[in-house]
């Protein structure tokens, strides 16, 4: 189970989706009379808030050439959880393949169903002031309603693009201005996010099947079918298959092999075609034609009523119409060999 190495970087490509809604969030200040006097995109990083809020309490006297202090506004993010989602399972013995692998026309890949888990990320929001960040937070909610859907490419090696929803669970707000005067203010929001995500295991490849032998035994022993095992088994064959023909308006016939139409036939209509539409129970064949195309005699009496549309199966062109003749045969390859005897050939 575990001896299979794969990385898929399905965690690493969720962080990274997340990540980029939010990484073009502008700022702005503006003036009462409408003019903007500042624009700034607000910066994201990854990783807890407490991090960020650490550097506003350093003390710039203390701070060296590689440490500065922390600058609002600013957006944090980090994947907070992990979690089983049973709803989402599916039969876990499914397999989903790719045909662009088959390099040497002989392998496959395929994957087995995914795992299905949901992330879960939250989004810190830490501003100087109110107003920015009811700027910051009203660009965001109206995306979630309460979820907003990505299409995310799974397995670099697969063709399997899956939508992933990212549903916004809540937002919260805290202000610490209640704090003494020597601390720094600082207003954050912070939005809890759920992806229902897939984990799909290692790509496996096999062999392509291009060819299928079946055969079917009705004995042991290594002689051939009797007429009485075809039909006892059930081993007779309907097989349907498409021939191309013409048509033909005809007149009325009643019980007679002779029918005339009310223009000529196509010239391609000969002797030994077969006609369907007749409504016999065997199809009949044409006898002759004759030499104006105008009438035909079959091999059988029909009786048919006036514009009766009949269909000609001859040689035609690959553009004509197409009907359908059935035809019953038992396939026999003829081979002599028992059950036991193909086991071993074939082993």
């Amino acid at each position: 189970m575990f001896g299979t190495y794969f990385y898929n970087e399905t965690i690493k490509r969720s962080v990274s989706i997340f990540g980029t809604l939010f990484n073009n969030i502008t700022l702005k200040k503006i003036k009462a009379d409408g003019t903007i006097l500042a624009e700034q995109i607000v910066p994201i990083s990854y990783g807890p808030k407490q991090k960020w809020l650490e550097r506003i309490n350093v003390d710039p006297k203390e701070r060296d050439g590689n440490i500065t202090g922390m600058t609002f506004p600013r957006m944090a993010f980090e994947l907070s959880g992990i979690e089983y989602d049973a709803t989402r399972q599916q039969n876990k013995l499914i397999r989903s393949q790719k045909s662009s692998l088959e390099t040497d026309g002989i392998n496959r890949a395929f994957q087995y169903n995914p795992a299905p888990y949901t992330l879960s990320f939250k989004l810190s929001i830490m501003t100087k002031n109110m107003n920015d960040a009811l700027q910051i937070v009203e660009q965001i909610i109206p995306y979630f309603q309460p979820e907003y859907t990505v299409t995310m490419k799974m397995i670099d090696s697969m063709t399997d693009y899956r939508d992933v929803p990212i549903t916004l669970e809540s937002v919260a707000f805290e202000d610490n201005y209640e704090s003494g005067y020597e601390e720094r203010r600082f207003i954050e929001y912070s939005l809890d996010f759920k992806m229902k995500l897939y984990f799909f295991g290692p790509v496996y490849t096999g062999k392509i099947i291009k060819n299928v032998i079946e055969r079917d035994y009705i004995n042991t022993d290594k002689g051939g079918f009797t007429s009485t095992q075809i039909t006892g088994s059930g081993l007779v064959k309907e097989v349907k298959h498409y021939e191309p023909a013409f048509e033909a308006v005809a007149n009325a016939v009643s019980n007679s092999t002779t029918v005339t139409f009310a223009s000529a036939i196509n010239s391609k209509i000969s002797a030994n075609d077969e006609v369907f539409g007749t409504n016999l129970t065997t199809n009949p064949t044409i006898s002759s034609v004759a030499t104006d195309k105008l009438s035909i005699v079959l091999s059988s009496a029909v009786t048919i009523d006036a514009l009766t549309k009949l269909l000609f199966v001859g040689s035609v062109d690959p553009g004509d119409t197409f009907v359908v003749a059935e035809t019953v045969n038992f396939y026999d390859d003829g081979g002599s060999s028992t059950y036991a005897e193909d086991l071993v050939s074939d082993a």
